[in-house]
C-alpha cells in the first residue's frame, strides 16, 4: 500500500515538472496569438517588401509562433504620407517609409537625403545604425509617439527620363520632374533649374507613362521594383541621395506589448536591418545589368558636374539645417563623413 501511495505522488510529481518543462520550452504563456499589422507602399517583391517579410519572419521564429506580422503592400493601408501620420497616430501599428517624410513632424528628419551629403550607402548606413547622430534621430521620433526599429538604404538614386538622353546637369533646365512631396526634394529640384511637379509614389508609373512628367529620381531598385524601365529609356547615374528608409512600430502600441514580446521586435528590427543592407548590395550589383538588357540606356555624370552641383547645393542644406534645428546634427555628418 505504502509503495502504491509513493508511486502516486511520484507519478503526480513528475506530471507537475512536466507541464514546467513544457512552459519552459515554449517560453511564453499560452496567451492569445499577437497579431500585428504592417502596411507599405512598395510592390509586392520590391527590397521594401522583402524586408517586411523577413521582420515578419524573424519576429515569428523567435516568438515560437506567438507573434505574427501580417503585411499589406502597395498601399493598401493609405500612401506613404498616410503611413507616416498613421503609425504616429496609433491608426497603423507598424510601417516601413522613407526617413525624410517626417521631416515636417520631427526636427532632424530629411538629413538622410540631403544631396551630395553620403559617399556611398555604406557610409550612410554608418551614420544612422552606428553614430549618435541615429540615436539623437531616434530620440526625437520617439517624443512624437513612434519607435525606429531600425535603417536600411535603398540604395542611391539617380535620374531617370522618359525619352531624353540627359548627361549633364545643366541639360536639365526646364524639364518637369516628379518630386517627393518634400521640401527638400523640392529645392534641390528647383536649384537644378527643374521644374519639380509632387506626386505621390504610386501615380508615378502613371505620370510617367502618360507624359505628365518628363522624367524623375529614384533608386535603380525601384526602377525594378516599380516597373519604371517600362516606361522611360535614360538614366543619368548622379548617386545625388543615400535616403534612409526606417522599419516604425506606434509607441503606444509597442508599449502594451509583454517586455518578452518587446525584447523581440527590437532585435527583429536591427537583424532585419542588417539583412536589408546586405540584400542591396547584391541587388545593386546585378541590377544595372538586368535593366540594360530591357533596353535603358545609363550615362555616368562627370566628377566635375558632380562637384559642381554640391558646391550649389550648400547654401540650401545650411539654410535648411537653421530652419530644421539641425545644425549640430549637419556639423556631425560632415565630421562623420569626411
Amino acid at each position: 500500500m505504502k509503495n502504491l501511495y509513493k508511486r502516486k505522488w511520484l507519478n503526480i510529481i513528475l506530471l507537475i515538472i512536466l507541464a514546467f518543462c513544457m512552459l519552459s520550452i515554449t517560453g511564453f504563456s499560452q496567451e492569445k496569438k499577437i497579431i500585428i499589422k504592417l502596411g507599405h507602399h512598395h510592390n509586392v517583391g520590391s527590397i521594401v517588401d522583402q524586408t517586411a517579410h523577413k521582420l515578419s519572419e524573424i519576429v515569428k521564429e523567435k516568438s515560437n509562433g506567438n507573434v505574427e506580422i501580417d503585411i499589406y503592400p502597395g498601399a493598401q493601408l493609405g500612401q506613404e504620407k498616410e503611413a507616416c501620420e498613421g503609425v504616429l497616430m496609433g491608426t497603423l501599428q507598424m510601417t516601413i517609409v522613407s526617413a525624410a517624410f517626417f521631416d515636417t513632424t520631427v526636427k532632424g528628419f530629411g538629413v538622410d537625403i540631403l544631396p551630395y551629403m553620403y559617399k556611398d550607402i555604406d557610409q550612410a548606413n554608418m551614420v544612422f545604425n552606428e553614430s549618435s547622430v541615429g540615436k539623437e534621430l531616434e530620440k526625437r521620433f520617439l517624443e512624437k509617439g513612434g519607435r525606429i526599429l531600425g535603417w536600411f538604404p535603398l540604395g542611391s538614386r539617380e535620374m531617370i527620363f522618359v525619352d531624353k538622353d540627359i548627361k549633364r546637369f545643366e541639360e536639365l533646365e526646364g524639364l518637369k520632374m516628379r518630386s517627393p512631396e518634400n521640401e527638400i526634394w523640392i529645392g534641390m529640384f528647383r536649384a537644378l533649374g527643374t521644374r519639380p511637379a509632387p506626386i505621390t509614389w504610386g501615380e508615378c508609373y502613371t505620370a510617367l507613362k502618360t507624359g505628365v512628367v518628363d522624367g524623375m529620381e529614384a533608386p535603380l531598385s525601384d526602377v525594378q521594383g516599380m516597373n519604371f524601365y517600362e516606361v522611360v529609356k535614360y538614366c543619368l547615374l548622379t548617386h545625388h541621395m543615400m535616403n534612409q528608409m526606417i522599419m516604425v512600430v506606434n509607441e503606444k502600441f509597442y508599449q502594451g506589448l509583454p517586455e518578452d514580446i518587446q525584447k523581440i521586435i527590437i532585435e527583429a528590427g536591427r537583424e532585419t536591418a542588417g539583412y536589408t543592407v546586405q540584400l542591396v548590395h547584391e541587388v545593386n550589383k546585378e541590377i544595372l545589368g538586368w535593366l540594360t538588357e530591357k533596353g535603358m540606356k545609363f550615362n555616368e555624370v562627370s566628377e566635375e558636374d558632380s562637384v559642381k552641383f554640391r558646391e550649389t547645393l550648400i547654401p540650401m542644406i545650411d539654410e535648411w539645417a537653421k530652419a530644421n534645428d539641425c545644425v549640430d546634427l549637419i556639423e556631425d555628418i560632415r565630421t562623420l563623413t569626411k
